[in-house]
């Protein structure tokens, strides 16, 4: 299936569709459920619902391509509301966080579909996400019994993106973006505060025109992580200290002192003590491996 052209692979994942039909697919308006709705829409639109978790833990460009789509892929739309901080599990934010809370979530999902009659939940996992080895989620999505047609078809988020723009659906270069539960550091409680700040952090940075930023939380601190694109906009290169010797930060860009400015204030209305002034590169994922 990896080696099959576009067009096969798009009508195989159209015939699994049908199969599946009718489906309720969990759709955050990310770039892979959105993939997924779009062909739902192609192959079975009297056949999919759209269900959606509205919860603290969707970032806000993710939100924002939420609801632009709603009306782009006529079909019905379901919206959930879904506090993840009512989860214990969740709140104590261990290694197995993510388990809980889609797991939780998903069941959400599976509950609203089974009250319309619809049998088969679908996610947007695909072959990147199979991949993984970080994915405590996926296994509540198998326990659940939750099919991931894009995973079982074999198609990439590149590949995705591809058609996406072919389709003229602007969601196509719509840079992953994890819940931001991801931003606090495993071990660390999660707060609504905590979350608050990284969203408001990463908010202004997209205003000022990064696409791939994180913010991330440990303890009381935050620090800014980009692409090498956003850090160019926002940073500078960290030299040597003024002796000569090799700065402890040498190779961590150093942010502009307005945009630091501004971090702080935001970071400390929402009870974060302390934003690094020094940036890293992005790294994909959770801070479960974060040092």
């Amino acid at each position: 299936m990896t080696n099959s052209s576009p067009i096969s692979k798009l009508a195989a994942l159209e015939e699994r569709l049908r199969a599946l039909a009718p489906v309720a697919l969990g759709f955050s308006g990310g770039v892979d459920s959105t993939f997924l709705a779009a062909v739902c829409a192609r192959a079975i639109p009297d056949r999919t619902l759209l269900v959606h978790l509205d919860s603290p833990f969707v970032g806000t460009p993710e939100r924002a391509s939420f609801q632009s789509l709603v009306d782009t892929l006529g079909l019905p739309v379901l919206a959930i509301p879904f506090d993840p901080f009512t989860q214990e599990d969740v709140r104590a934010n261990g290694p197995e966080r993510c388990y809980h809370c889609k797991r939780a979530g998903f069941s959400r999902i599976a509950q609203a579909a089974q009250e319309r009659g619809i049998a088969c939940v679908l996610d947007g996992s695909n072959a990147d996400d199979a991949a993984a080895t970080d994915r405590p989620g996926t296994r509540a999505l198998r326990e659940l019994g939750v099919r991931s047609p894009l995973m079982e078809t074999a198609w990439t988020k590149a590949e995705e993106r591809k058609i996406l723009r072919d389709w003229g659906l602007p969601v196509w270069n719509l840079p992953a973006g994890a819940c931001l539960a991801t931003r606090v550091a495993t071990g660390e409680p999660l707060t609504p505060a905590k979350l608050d700040a990284a969203r408001a952090c990463e908010d202004y940075l997209h205003e000022l025109g990064c696409t791939q930023v994180r913010a991330r939380i440990t303890g009381d601190g935050l620090r800014i992580e980009g692409s090498p694109q956003d850090l160019a906009l926002i940073a500078v290169a960290s030299g040597t200290a003024a002796d000569g010797a090799a700065s402890v930060h040498e190779g961590q860009p150093q942010l502009h002192g307005d945009v630091l400015a501004q971090l702080r204030t935001l970071a400390q209305e929402h009870g974060i003590a302390s934003v690094s002034p020094h940036a890293r590169p992005y790294r994909r994922g959770s801070m479960n491996a974060q040092p």
